[in-house]
């Protein structure tokens, strides 16, 4: 039989996280309250964070990453803490059962490192990697354009050797971090006859000739982080490649992957932050003469949210313990781990989704309030179902792994 408590060294990250929490970064979310609970100041007028907003992140960056909390996913020989997906859907779950606010920065995200950039060669580690791991530098995975979406294959930004190094050219869509980031991990074709080995991925420094900021898009998110990325004659040196030349969708891949097995902890840890909100509200609430709670109707909806969770959990962590037997960053990973992380994502993303339309639901008038917190994670939750590979995309991988 699998143990899946927690082993004693992710117990004691766990304690660390929240009193980080506690004693830190509920004191900065107190201070930048109307912040955080009013969008016209959360964001400046073009769309960006405010400035107030952004240094918390970034003080909340290095902070988490002085106290060994940032990377704990990435190998130690990198300054990671070495902690396995299993045991990171623990640490995911004790940051997200706190909701939503600052306490996400302590975590790496897309802007920080991943493992496929041990990928890169020790000097590209050296130079690149290990500021992101510090927290000293943040990072863009540039994939996404317009026409392409989920066929990465049709994306239609070009890179060709130029003298000395790389030139590109091409638009990449909706970026992460595209905004702020120092360095960018781009992916272009380099052989379009060639299919998935015509690809190449890129590291572009964010001063690097030829490279644009473009737009920053107001999503459902509102979060001021999403941006368009333009390279026009982009030139980078040759030894750039993340890899080897036409190994930039596998490397592409691999970092989607890495999203998609976040979500394991993060929708549970949202998940049971929302169903206590929930059924705190419920008790309190008077109406019709008594509490809310005692309606049988409302009870049920808690229940189906309760159940979700409890699912949510499960699904995660048995799929993140097997990836944990296989190798999911390697450059072509095993069909069937493939659909293990696919199953992961689409299952706990609906479910969660599900849970944050209750929520709402049972905080009537208030759920929809940007005071309550509840309707942001309602459209986070919302949000979930399309990057890192749409929910029907999902389906897809999963089904061609089932043979049909």
């Amino acid at each position: 039989m699998i143990d899946f408590s927690p082993p004693a060294h992710v117990q004691t990250a766990v304690g660390d996280i929240r009193r980080f929490i506690a004693d830190d970064i509920r004191p900065m979310e107190r201070e930048l309250a109307d912040y955080l609970t009013n969008e016209h100041l959360y964001l400046q007028a073009d769309g960006r964070l405010a400035p107030p907003i952004l240094a918390a992140q970034r003080t909340i960056r290095k902070m988490s990453a002085k106290r060994g909390l940032y990377a704990l996913h990435m190998p130690t020989e990198v300054g990671g803490g070495g902690f396995s997906l299993t045991d990171m859907f623990f640490v995911h779950e004790a940051v997200y059962q706190h909701g939503i606010g600052l306490s996400q920065w302590m975590l790496s995200w897309t802007e920080g490192p991943n493992q496929m950039q041990m990928w890169l060669s020790e000097e590209q580690q050296q130079r690149y990697l290990l500021p992101l791991v510090r927290g000293e530098q943040t990072a863009a995975y540039a994939i996404t354009e317009y026409r392409g979406g989920s066929d990465v294959l049709g994306m239609q930004t070009r890179a060709e050797r130029r003298g000395d190094g790389w030139s590109i050219n091409g638009t990449k869509a909706y970026i992460t971090n595209a905004q702020y980031a120092d360095q960018i991990f781009v992916c272009a074709l380099t052989a379009p006859d060639k299919g998935s080995a015509g690809a190449t991925a890129f590291i572009v420094e964010n001063d690097a000739p030829g490279l644009g900021i473009g737009r920053t898009y107001r999503t459902i998110m509102d979060d001021g982080m999403t941006g368009e990325l333009i390279f026009d004659d982009c030139r980078v040196p040759l030894d750039n490649t993340w890899g080897r030349e036409g190994q930039g969708f596998y490397l592409s891949m691999g970092m989607i992957n890495w999203i998609r097995v976040r979500r394991g902890g993060m929708c549970s840890g949202l998940g049971q932050y929302l169903l206590d909100r929930c059924i705190d509200y419920t008790k309190n609430r008077q109406a019709f003469g008594g509490r809310l709670s005692r309606f049988q109707a409302l009870q049920w909806m808690m229940v189906d949210s309760y159940l979700d969770v409890q699912a949510m959990r499960s699904m995660a962590l048995q799929s993140l313990w097997k990836a944990d037997q296989g190798d999911l960053w390697a450059l072509k990973v095993d069909p069937q781990l493939i659909q293990t992380v696919c199953g992961l994502k689409v299952f706990c993303d609906e479910a969660l989704y599900r849970v944050a339309d209750r929520a709402v639901q049972l905080h009537g008038a208030y759920g929809l309030s940007k005071d309550s917190g509840i309707e942001k994670i309602f459209r986070i939750a919302r949000n979930l179902r399309i990057p890192g590979g749409t929910d029907e995309i999902q389906r897809v991988n999963i089904a061609k792994a089932l043979g049909l």
